[in-house]
């Protein structure tokens, strides 16, 4: 059975460290979109190949974006609402 991937923010770096589904490698992703003065990070979510990381502004209580990031290129950051 493959195991699923795992994805988590690293604040000082403003990247995701990622391993993707089935592998043991730690890879990174820059998050150059998001901006950590500006926004807080919430959480990060694996949804199949698609990392959501969920953000606001730091003076809110909940997020009220997503950026989209993937496993399968290592890359991403398009956003929307939630």
């Amino acid at each position: 059975m493959m195991s699923a991937g795992y994805a988590r923010y690293v604040e000082g770096e403003n990247a995701l460290e990622v391993v993707r589904p089935g592998e043991n490698m730690t890879r990174k992703i820059r998050c150059t979109n998001l901006n950590p003065s500006a926004n807080r990070v919430f959480g990060v979510e694996v949804h199949g190949d698609e990392i959501w990381v969920l953000v606001g502004p730091l003076t809110n209580a909940r997020p009220n974006r997503k950026y989209v990031y993937r496993f399968s290129s290592l890359t991403g950051g398009a956003n929307s609402s939630l």
